[in-house]
C-alpha cells in the first residue's frame, strides 16, 4: 500500500547495509551497492536480490522491490537533508503484516564502506535489467507464471508443463528465443530436481524460483558454452573456463581463475561439465532464492484465522479457505460460454430469476454482489465485481441498474473481470493500472491467449486508440471479454 504523506544529490560512492528485518521481509537485510542516481538522488541495489533504496524526489527515502516504485515500498524514512538514508536521524516506518504503517526503531541503515570492486557483483548488476525483462526477478510475475503452470493447484509441475510454458513465452515474444533451448531447459530442470530434498521428478512451488533461475542461466550460457567448448565433448577445461569468464565481461587474475575453476572441478579431473559451469555462474550472481510463499499464501492464512476468530474455533471443521486456481475458472468458463451461446436461454432464464428475485427486470450492484457471492464464490471479488457492473452499464446505456437485456453481458463481465483481476492480482479498489505493449503481451500469454509479437502489436493498437503507447487495465478487460466470449456481448431478450 502507499505510504502516507510526501533534495538534490547525485551518485553515491558508499555501500549501505540494512539490518533489523525479520520474518517475511528478512531478505531486505544485507548490503546495497550504489547504482548511480535516480531523480538526481543516489540510489542503491541489494547485492543479491532486486530490492533497492532510492529517494522519491519529495520528502523521503524508501526501500522497494523496484527502482522508482514508491507506491508499494516496504519502508521509508523522512529525508532530513543529510544526503543519505544512513545519515538520517529519524525512525524507519514499515508496512507490517496487517498492511498498517508502523515505526520500527529496530530497522537500521548504515554506511558499509566503499562500493564493491568484486567483478561478479558488477556483472550481476549489469544483468539485472535483463532479468527484469524476462519477469523472473519479481515475486508477483513469478506467481502469475506458477498459477498458469499449476492449473489444478496441487503445487507440483512436470517437465512437459514447464516446456509448454517456455514455448508459449517465447512464441508470444515475452521471452527471447535463446531461452527456448531444449537441452538447456532439460538440464536446468534436472539440476533443480538434484538440489531438491524430496527426490521425485516434479518441481514444487517452493522450488519454482530456483527452476526459473536455472532456466535463465543455463539458457544464457548455452551458446557461450558451445563457443568455448573447443573439444566438443560437453566439458570445459581451465583454458575454456578462462575464455568463458572473459566472454562474460570478467577480468580475473590467473591465480583467481585457477582457484575458481578448482571450486567446480570437484573430482579433480581437470574438467567441468555444462551444468557445473552454469551453476557456478549462477551461484556467483544469484544467491537468494524465494521459498515460494507469496502474498497470496499469507492472505490465505490470514483469512483462515479471521474465519476462526469471527465464527468460532469449530467453524473450520466443515469450512475452509481455498486459493483460487485456473482449473476452477476453466470449469466455470466452459459452463458460462455454453450457457450464453444456447439459443433457448433455458439456463440463463433460471439464473436471471435467481438474481432478479423481485421480478422488476433490473438489478442493483448490491443485488449482483449478494447473488455472485452465493451462486459463484469464485467471482466474489468486490473490485472486479464493481468494474464488471460499470462496464455492463456503459455497454447497455444504463445509469444505476442492469436491465434484463444486458444480463448476458453482465454474466461474462463478472467472470472475466474476476479472472483477470485474479490472474494479475488487481486487489486494490480503484487501482489504475496501465500497460504498455510488453505488459499486454505478458497479460495475454498468462491468460492463455497466444499471439505472435506482430499480431499482439496490431491488437494493442486497436485498444490504444489515442496512440499513446499505454492502455488502462479496464480497457484490456473489455478487449479480452469481447475476444473470449463474443456471444456475451449480445442482448438477452428471452421472455421466460
Amino acid at each position: 500500500r502507499s505510504p502516507p504523506g510526501g533534495g538534490g544529490g547525485g551518485a553515491a560512492t558508499q555501500a549501505l547495509t540494512m539490518r533489523g528485518w525479520s520474518g517475511r521481509y528478512s531478505s531486505i537485510n544485507g548490503t546495497y551497492e550504489p547504482q548511480g542516481a535516480h531523480l538526481n538522488f543516489p540510489c542503491w541495489l541489494h547485492r543479491t536480490n532486486t530490492n533497492c533504496i532510492f529517494h522519491t524526489a519529495k520528502t523521503r527515502w524508501v526501500i522497494s522491490k523496484e527502482l522508482g516504485d514508491g507506491s508499494s515500498c516496504f519502508a521509508f524514512i523522512q529525508d532530513d537533508g543529510s544526503g543519505s538514508p544512513a545519515k538520517c536521524v529519524g525512525v524507519w516506518t514499515r508496512c507490517n503484516e496487517s498492511g498498517e504503517w508502523v515505526q520500527d526503531a529496530s530497522i537500521k541503515c548504515a554506511e558499509a564502506g566503499a562500493a564493491s570492486t568484486d567483478p561478479f557483483v558488477r556483472l550481476r548488476f549489469a544483468m539485472e535489467d535483463e532479468m527484469r525483462k524476462v519477469r523472473i526477478a519479481d515475486e508477483a510475475d513469478r506467481e502469475k507464471m506458477w498459477n498458469k503452470l499449476d492449473r489444478n493447484g496441487d503445487n507440483v509441475v512436470e517437465l512437459s508443463e514447464v516446456e509448454a510454458l517456455v514455448a508459449d513465452l517465447v512464441k508470444t515474444g515475452v521471452w527471447p528465443a535463446w531461452l527456448h533451448n531444449e537441452t538447456a531447459l532439460q538440464r536446468a530442470y534436472a539440476k533443480t530436481l538434484e538440489e531438491s530434498s524430496d527426490g521425485d521428478d516434479k518441481v514444487e512451488k517452493a522450488e519454482f524460483h530456483d527452476l526459473l533461475l536455472n532456466i535463465f542461466w543455463f539458457g544464457k550460457i548455452h551458446d557461450l558454452f558451445d563457443t568455448i567448448d573447443t573439444g566438443d565433448d560437453d566439458n570445459v577445461d581451465l583454458s575454456e573456463f578462462t575464455q568463458g569468464i572473459e566472454k562474460l565481461g570478467l577480468r580475473l587474475p590467473q591465480n583467481l581463475l585457477e582457484s575458481e575453476f578448482r571450486s567446480i572441478d570437484k573430482d579433480g579431473s581437470g574438467l567441468a561439465d555444462f551444468s557445473e559451469f552454469c551453476l557456478y555462474i549462477r551461484s556467483k550472481l544469484q544467491h537468494d532464492v524465494s521459498d515460494g510463499h507469496t502474498a497470496t499464501d499469507h492472505k490465505k492464512v490470514a483469512a483462515h484465522e479471521q474465519l476462526r476468530a469471527g465464527c468460532g474455533p469449530t467453524t473450520t471443521s466443515g469450512v475452509m479457505v481455498k486459493k483460487k486456481i485456473f482449473a476452477d475458472f476453466d470449469k466455470l468458463e466452459a459452463t458460462l460460454q455454453k450457457m450464453v451461446s444456447d439459443p433457448d436461454h433455458k439456463a440463463l432464464i433460471k439464473l436471471w430469476r435467481g438474481l432478479d428475485y423481485n421480478g422488476n427486470n433490473r438489478v442493483s450492484l448490491a443485488e449482483t454482489d449478494k447473488w455472485a457471492a452465493e451462486r459463484y464464490p469464485i467471482l466474489n471479488h468486490k473490485p472486479a465485481l464493481m468494474r464488471a457492473q460499470q462496464a455492463t452499464l456503459k455497454a447497455g446505456g444504463g445509469k444505476d441498474f442492469v436491465e434484463k437485456k444486458d444480463f448476458k453481458t453482465l454474466l461474462v463481465n463478472l467472470f472475466y473481470y474476476n479472472k483477470l483481476f485474479w490472474v494479475f492480482d488487481q486487489a486494490e479498489e480503484g487501482k489504475d493500472l496501465r500497460m504498455d505493449i510488453k505488459e499486454f503481451q505478458f497479460c495475454l500469454t498468462m491468460a492463455g491467449v497466444k499471439l505472435s509479437p506482430a499480431k499482439a502489436q496490431a491488437e494493442f493498437a486497436k485498444v490504444d486508440v489515442n496512440g499513446g503507447g499505454q492502455i488502462l487495465f479496464d480497457e484490456f478487460c473489455t478487449y479480452f471479454v469481447a475476444k473470449k466470449c463474443p456471444e456475451g456481448m449480445t442482448a438477452f431478450v428471452a421472455d421466460g
